[in-house]
C-alpha cells in the first residue's frame, strides 16, 4: 500500500502561519504561486499571508482566481476557507457589495455542512458590514450568533475578534461602558489566545473611548504604543487606523500641527493599499482641524472626498454629519 509522503514546503508554511510569520510566508510560496503551482491549502495559506502583510488587493485577485479551482476539486472546507476571505478583502477595500454576496455565500456554504467556525466566522463578519452601515441591532444580532459558537468551540483570538467588533457597535450608538467592557474582554481573550495583534486592536478601541470620555491624552499614548505594536506585526490596516486616531487625539490637545502630520500618515497607507474606511474616517476627522488652521479650501475637499467614500460604503449616518458641517463651512 502506498502512502503519500508528507509536503516539506506545506509543514514550512503551516509552521509559519502558527507563528504569525506572514511576511516570510509570502516569500516562501510567492515563486510557485505564481507560476500557478500552488493548489488547496498551500493557496490558502498564501492568500492568507498576502491578506496579513497589507496586500489584500493582490489577495482578492489571486482568491478569486483559484476559487472556482477549489470548488472544483472538492476541497469544501478550503473553498469555503476562500469564499470566507473574499468577503474579509473585499470589505477592507470598500465593495460592500461583494463583500455582503461572498460572506452570505460562505455562510451557505458553512451551514450546508455543519461547519459552526465558518458559520461564527461568517456572521461575525457580516456583522461588521451592518455595523458600518449603521444597522446596529443587525450588527449585534449576528455578533450574539457568533459568539457562544465560538465559545463552545474554544477559539479565544476568535472571540477576541468578536468582542472587539462588538464594542465597536456599542461604542457607535454611544454607550461607552459597555464597549469598554468588551474591549477588556476582548484583549483578555486575545491575550489567552497568543494573539498580540488582537489584543493592539482592543487597546486601540480603548484609546478611542478614552478620547470620546475626554481623555485625549490617554488616548494619544495608547496610539502610538499600539502603533508600534502593529509595525512589529507588519499590520498596516490597524496602524493606519492607530495613525488616524493619534491624530484626533492631539486636535484634541489643539497640536494641530502635530495632527495633520498623523493624519497624513494615516491617509498615506489607506491610499497605498486601498484601505477605504480607514481613509474616509481620517479625512473626516481632519476636517476640523483643517479649518482651525485656517486651511478652509482643503476642509471642503476632505469633506467630500469623505462623503464620497461613505457613500460607496453605504455609511448613512457619517455622510449626514458630514453634509451638516458641510452647510456651516459653505
Amino acid at each position: 500500500m502506498f502512502t503519500s509522503r508528507p509536503d516539506p514546503l506545506l509543514a514550512t508554511a503551516r509552521q509559519l502561519a502558527a507563528a504569525g510569520s506572514w511576511r516570510e510566508l509570502v516569500v516562501l510560496l510567492t515563486q510557485r504561486a505564481e507560476s500557478g503551482l500552488s493548489a488547496g491549502e498551500e493557496a490558502t495559506l498564501y492568500a492568507e499571508a498576502l491578506m496579513r502583510s497589507g496586500e489584500e488587493r493582490q489577495a482578492l485577485a489571486y482568491l478569486r482566481e483559484i476559487e472556482g479551482t477549489l470548488a472544483e476539486d472538492g476541497s469544501r472546507a478550503l473553498h469555503r476557507r476562500a469564499v470566507n476571505m473574499i468577503g474579509v478583502a473585499s470589505l477592507v477595500l470598500g465593495d460592500l457589495e461583494g463583500a455582503n454576496a461572498a460572506l452570505s455565500r460562505a455562510l451557505e456554504l458553512a451551514t450546508r455542512d455543519d461547519d459552526l467556525l465558518m458559520m461564527a466566522q461568517a456572521s461575525n463578519n457580516l456583522g461588521a458590514i451592518a455595523n458600518l452601515q449603521g444597522r446596529h441591532e443587525d450588527a449585534l444580532w449576528q455578533y450574539r450568533l457568533a459568539l457562544p459558537m465560538l465559545q463552545r468551540l474554544g477559539q479565544p483570538t476568535l472571540l477576541a475578534q468578536g468582542y472587539h467588533n462588538l464594542a465597536i457597535t456599542f461604542r457607535d450608538v454611544g454607550d461607552l461602558t459597555e464597549a469598554d467592557e468588551h474591549e477588556r474582554r476582548a484583549i483578555d481573550y486575545a491575550n489567552d489566545g497568543g494573539a498580540p495583534r488582537v489584543a493592539a486592536m482592543g487597546r486601540t478601541g480603548r484609546a478611542e473611548i478614552a478620547l470620546r470620555r475626554g481623555d485625549p491624552q490617554l488616548a494619544e499614548t495608547t496610539a502610538r504604543l499600539c502603533i508600534e505594536e502593529f509595525v512589529k506585526l507588519g499590520d498596516l490596516l490597524n496602524e493606519g487606523d492607530a495613525w488616524r486616531l493619534a491624530g484626533a487625539a492631539c486636535a484634541a490637545q489643539q497640536r494641530h500641527n502635530d495632527a495633520l502630520v498623523d493624519f497624513s500618515r494615516a491617509l498615506q497607507i489607506a491610499r497605498q493599499h486601498g484601505y477605504a474606511l480607514n481613509e474616509a474616517e481620517a479625512l473626516r476627522d481632519r476636517v476640523p482641524v483643517r479649518v482651525r488652521v485656517g486651511e478652509r479650501t482643503l476642509a471642503l475637499e476632505d469633506a467630500h472626498m469623505a462623503i464620497g467614500i461613505f457613500e460607496k460604503l453605504g455609511a448613512r449616518a457619517e455622510c449626514d454629519a458630514l453634509r451638516a458641517g458641510l452647510e456651516a463651512l459653505e
